[in-house]
Parts: structure tokens; C-alpha cells; sequence
């Protein structure tokens, strides 16, 4: 799963290869990807902060 910064990396990397594809559809598709990545990055950020401020974390 990793933490909000590898996700963050994860999504620079995506962009980077966005840039350089060869098609608009290969483009877009790695755009889509580094989007989630963001995502994934706020959502555990968000997990992290709330278990800095106490509160109880989201167990399995």
C-alpha cells in the first residue's frame, strides 16, 4: 500500500511518462493513474494525520 509520499512519487513518475508517450490514448490512460495516485495519496494522508491527532485508526 505505502504511504501518501510514494503515492506522490508514483503519480510525479506517471506524469513524467505522460509527457513523452507516444498516443493521446496512452497519454490519457497514464494521466488517469497518476490522478489515482493523488488520490491514494490524500486518502492516506489523511489516515496519517488522524493517527498524529489521536484518533482511532481504521483497523482490518
Amino acid at each position: 500500500m505505502g504511504n501518501s509520499n510514494d503515492h506522490l512519487s508514483e503519480a510525479e513518475r506517471l506524469e513524467r511518462q505522460a509527457e513523452i508517450a507516444e498516443t493521446a490514448h496512452v497519454r490519457a490512460a497514464l494521466l488517469r493513474m497518476a490522478q489515482a495516485s493523488r488520490g491514494a495519496a490524500a486518502l492516506l494522508g489523511l489516515f496519517e494525520a488522524s493517527r498524529e491527532d489521536g484518533q482511532p485508526s481504521i483497523t482490518r
